[in-house]
């Protein structure tokens, strides 16, 4: 297998944890209900500063997703335009992640670091794996595999990079593989 057929698949299995309503299209919708999740799972109060960011990241995610995906432009992304924009956009133009995508994963880091100390915990981690859809066990080892600083947790810096990483690359990362 290539590292295109590598990453192309990569993304199929990720495509489920976007459509985060299980009804096989990504939408705005979906990243809304995203930015919802993580911020009950890490208590960011409703109308919150935070939770406002969250949001707002995940709109400007869906329009960056849908300027690369919808090419049909009906506001639903399929799995088959998701893994196509990736291969395109992503892996092909990795500076298109940086514009897209990782304000968003910036926010979600934000929202758990809740001393603003730019560093978080294994569990903080793993729960951020599981609120974006990860499957909990797989969530737990990719979470336990990260580097640490020598207080035990893991930088922004250290997420943004593995981020950054699973998505521009054919590296495996099974955090995201498809439930079985």
């Amino acid at each position: 297998m290539s590292e295109l057929d590598d990453y192309a698949a990569k993304m199929a299995a990720r495509f489920h944890t976007f459509d985060q309503d299980g009804d096989g299209h990504i939408t705005r919708a979906d990243f809304r209900l995203m930015a919802d999740r993580v911020a009950l799972a890490f208590d960011v109060a409703d109308g919150a500063g935070q939770a406002i960011a969250l949001r707002e990241a995940a709109d400007r995610y869906w329009e960056g997703m849908a300027g690369l995906a919808d090419g049909d432009l009906d506001g639903r992304i399929t799995r088959g335009e998701f893994v196509g924009a990736a291969l395109a956009g992503l892996h092909q133009d990795p500076e298109a992640f940086t514009r897209i995508a990782l304000p968003w994963h910036r926010a979600v880091f934000t929202a758990a670091d809740h001393d603003a100390d730019r560093r978080v915990t294994v569990d903080a981690v793993d729960l951020m794996l599981v609120t974006l859809g990860a499957d909990p066990e797989q969530a737990r080892r990719v979470a336990a595999e990260h580097r640490t600083d020598p207080t035990g947790l893991i930088t922004e810096d250290e997420i943004l990079t593995a981020v950054t990483a699973y998505y521009t690359t054919g590296e495996a990362q099974q955090a995201f593989a498809e439930p079985v």
